[in-house]
């Protein structure tokens, strides 16, 4: 049985998950397995019909969609990093969590690392009040006096980075741990993140994030899925070649003797004449990858976070996160061809699909139809079948809460998707400077 304390409705809450017998999972993975095999076979099929007499920057467009996508899931079943032994390697921890008027919600974070599987003696946490303008500092002095944390007030709010540095100057520690404040590690996070440090040159250990409010709306739902199917496809895509492009926010690990000498350099990044105020998780990971070491995934390290429940919030969050896609994508291009070549070629895949992404899209729904006479329906039924399989996905490989998210309720992420690829990544492309929203 897996359990955290969740805060819902004002209450903090203790969610229980009962494990599906092996049974049930065996079957449900079958399934999908033979699920993806038909409809891999289907997708291609479809865009091989929408591309037929299209350009042929759409048709090769169409297929590298294709074949990205079916290569992810392959090297999801066969992603397998070489590990320490559960609990073999015990290093000193340092968890630094950066917060900005969290209020309460802190707490639920502190509770959480309080409560971590690890010895005592081999751990310490800095929580950093950036700047907050409510009540969150009260709840850090609480903390600070409840679970003997070490505590830092920024008079001034100056960003998640800003309070990161401040906090590593008492950090003498092994391993660094980051986690956002609005985020909750499970019991054994950190001894299986610690497996991860097996290879002398892994400095990254990106954990899997959770989402911990998953009921709340058709939102919640529907992003509980995107992270799942994200972190378990793309990030062990990523991992297989040990080149993890951004070891998440919500729970990392790093060696700090490879982080301590990057930490001024990614404190004062300028991007285009301006301070870079968001991407912090891409920015650090980008730097490692530049100097050589390698960072990978592990599924097993899980912590859960908290994701916006409306519209409004969610479309904020997603144009500083393409903001930063874009922005530290044009910096790995100066690196990335260094790394293993298939790390190499999916990195500049990926980020040239993303860029052709609104062209093409504005081809099949709006051009196409209107001055070609090309039917979108067929194009759209390619992006539901996609869909389609990734909920599949999800339903056969999550544990609980999965049955209460409801099978049908990534169907939402296809408008969404088309709304994001039409306007909102123009828009991003458009105001990359734009530091707004950058700071927590």
């Amino acid at each position: 049985m897996l359990g955290m304390a969740v805060r819902h409705g004002g209450l903090l809450v203790t969610v229980n998950y009962n494990h599906p017998t092996p049974g049930i999972l065996d079957g449900r993975r079958l399934a999908f397995w033979m699920l993806f095999v038909g409809t891999s076979l289907l997708m291609i099929y479809v865009r091989t019909m929408v591309s037929f007499d299209a350009n042929p920057l759409f048709i090769a467009y169409v297929w590298a969609v294709a074949v990205t996508i079916i290569l992810r899931y392959i090297f999801y079943s066969i992603y397998n990093p070489d590990l320490f032994d559960y609990g073999q390697y015990e290093p000193t921890v340092c968890i630094i969590v950066p917060a900005k008027n969290e209020s309460e919600g802190i707490y639920d974070t502190a509770k959480s690392l309080n409560e971590i599987d690890y010895p005592r003696e081999k751990i310490s946490v800095i929580m950093v009040n950036d700047g907050s303008d409510d009540d969150t500092g009260e709840w850090l002095d609480k903390i600070s006096q409840e679970f003997n944390f070490q505590v830092i007030h920024l008079e001034e709010n100056l960003g998640k980075r800003a309070a990161i540095t401040e906090a590593m100057r008492n950090n003498l520690s092994e391993i660094t741990v980051l986690v956002d404040s609005d985020s909750g590690l499970e019991s054994q996070a950190l001894k299986q993140g610690m497996r991860g440090f097996l290879s002398s040159n892994v400095a990254g250990v990106c954990g899997h994030t959770d989402v911990a409010n998953t009921e709340d709306t058709w939102l919640t739902r529907m992003q509980s899925q995107q992270y799942f199917i994200a972190f378990k496809t793309f990030k062990s895509l990523e991992g297989y070649f040990r080149s993890v492009i951004c070891c998440s926010g919500a729970f990392s690990l790093y060696r700090t003797e490879c982080i301590r000498p990057l930490i001024d350099e990614w404190n004062t990044q300028i991007f285009l004449g301006k301070n870079r105020t968001f991407g912090d998780d891409r920015g650090l990971t980008n730097l490692l990858l530049r100097d050589g070491y390698d960072t990978i995934y592990i599924p097993e390290a899980k912590a859960r976070t908290i994701v916006p429940h409306n519209l409004r919030n969610y479309i904020k969050q997603q144009l500083r996160w393409r903001r930063s896609f874009l922005m530290e994508s044009i910096s790995g291009l100066k690196h990335m061809w260094r790394r293993p070549l298939p790390a190499s070629l999916m990195f500049h895949l990926v980020l040239g699909l993303t860029i052709l992404s609104p062209f093409v899209v504005s081809y099949f729904l709006i051009i196409g139809p209107l001055f070609e006479g090309f039917n979108p329906i067929i194009y759209i039924a390619g992006l539901a079948l996609i869909i389609f399989m990734h909920q599949t996905f999800y339903w056969a490989f999550q544990l609980p809460p999965a049955h209460k998210v409801g099978f049908f309720s990534l169907i939402p992420m296809l408008p969404v998707w088309i709304f994001f690829t039409l306007i909102l990544l123009p828009w991003a492309m458009l105001t990359i400077r734009d530091g707004g929203w950058g700071t927590r």
